[in-house]
């Protein structure tokens, strides 16, 4: 990884520490109302949603998946050794299987999604890391995926309070794999979207939130990232008795 991509993804971090994050904890802090949630960390990456859910709850219990092997075992290093944070080293879709991850240089933005090299925000982005937009993809290899209601059953999960998604465009297949069975409860669904033409095969903000309509889920908020064209959806569940 070259300093340049370093340098960026540096600045990236300290903008999100200052702005999303204390903007999302404040969130949380008035809707959760325990102080030991359940929550699924789909896309765990180095950790940043783990670091962040364990400061505001220390209590809470983390499923966290993470389908690249060497983020994986970064996140062993940080967090293996606490009982609370079980991490699963599988990509989450629609179906169990296989699929191909695109390790992009900023590992950040790694995929299961085809990218659109036609896209001007891609285009963009690869001039601002320095390489073409071919190059953006560093690495594609096979990685074991997963339905999130398959892995709720084998956990026998009887209701969880937070699943976060963040899979670079696959977030409604992870949705799909979800509510192919209601095995439990779920009161919030948090969901990283793009306004860009950045993948292929793009999902509209109506096409996630028809999906999570139908499924007992309403649009609670939506909290911009510091940089980028993206926001945070974030979705409660609506059952009469959700206090």
């Amino acid at each position: 990884m070259s300093l340049r991509v370093k340098a960026i993804q540096f600045l990236i971090g300290v903008n999100e520490d200052l702005i999303f994050y204390p903007r999302l904890q404040a969130f949380y802090k008035a809707a959760i109302k325990v102080t030991n949630p359940v929550i699924l960390d789909v896309g765990a990456n180095k950790g940043q949603t783990i670091h962040f859910f364990l400061k505001l709850f220390p209590k809470a219990t983390i499923y966290a998946f993470e389908p690249n092997h060497k983020l994986y075992k970064k996140l062993v290093i940080k967090f293996g050794e606490l009982p609370n944070v079980k991490l699963v080293n599988k990509g989450v879709s629609n179906q169990n299987g296989t699929l191909i991850l695109k390790e992009t240089i900023t590992d950040e933005t790694s995929t299961f999604e085809e990218l659109n090299f036609s896209s001007k925000y891609l285009k963009m982005k690869s001039k601002v890391l320095g390489v073409k937009p071919q190059e953006l993809v560093a690495d594609s290899f096979e990685v074991e995926v997963i339905k999130l209601c398959d892995f709720i059953y084998a956990q026998n999960l009887q209701h969880i309070d937070i699943i976060k998604i963040d899979t670079e465009g696959h977030e409604l297949k992870c949705l799909e794999g979800l509510f192919e069975k209601k095995l439990s409860t779920v009161d919030f669904i948090q969901l990283e979207h793009h306004h860009d033409d950045m993948y292929l095969n793009a999902i509209s903000d109506n096409d996630i939130e028809k999906v999570l309509k139908k499924n007992g889920f309403i649009l609670n908020k939506k909290i911009k990232h510091g940089f980028g064209d993206f926001d945070e959806l974030l979705f409660k569940s609506n059952r009469k008795n959700f206090l």
